[in-house]
């Protein structure tokens, strides 16, 4: 449950926690979680409202407002609004993004999920990636939520991130610890 403890470390969790016990007793944490994910993909989405929600020189209930019409266009249930609007108040608008992941994450726990993440220099087919995954749920034994991102600056091979674990078998990598070895001397 490494997970859960990745969570508890951080002082979104507690409202995390709360909405996510919410949407349990109302058995709406499919639906909740689907916009959690539509409001993270928002605030980071380099739109400017993760910027004005961070920004101290804002008053609470400016930025609350602020937030009230963005919920409104995009249709959060109330447990959501509510709970982002508490934030908000509290000078906790800062933290959203932390909020949402932390949110998702129980959710994935709750689903008995894994995610995996997999950094490679090119594309790798979505035969291979499908592969992967498959070894992955037969060796933990859980769902796997795989995300594959492409980044030429690990040169060649690997990064997989599982849970809090990762396993590195870049070139980049490679060559950083060449680098470092060589400095020691």
């Amino acid at each position: 449950m490494q997970e859960i403890s990745e969570i508890n470390s951080k002082p979104s969790a507690r409202y995390a926690l709360a909405l996510f016990s919410l949407c349990q007793e109302d058995k709406t944490d499919n639906e909740i979680e689907e916009h959690v994910l539509n409001l993270l993909q928002i605030l980071k989405s380099g739109n400017g409202l993760n910027s004005f929600l961070r920004n101290p020189t804002f008053s609470s209930s400016d930025q609350e407002n602020v937030f009230k019409s963005v919920s409104r266009k995009i249709k959060l249930p109330q447990h959501l609004h509510n709970t982002v609007c508490l934030m908000i108040r509290k000078g906790r608008g800062y933290d959203l993004v932390n909020f949402s992941e932390d949110f998702l994450k129980l959710c994935s726990v709750s689903k008995n999920e894994l995610t995996v993440r997999i950094r490679t220099a090119k594309k790798v087919s979505d035969i291979k990636i499908e592969e992967l995954k498959k070894s992955i749920e037969k060796i933990t034994k859980r769902v796997v939520r795989l995300e594959s991102e492409n980044d030429p600056n690990i040169i060649a091979g690997i990064e997989l991130k599982v849970g809090s674990f990762l396993f590195n078998s870049s070139i980049n990598s490679k060559l950083e610890s060449m680098k470092n070895i060589l400095k020691r001397g």
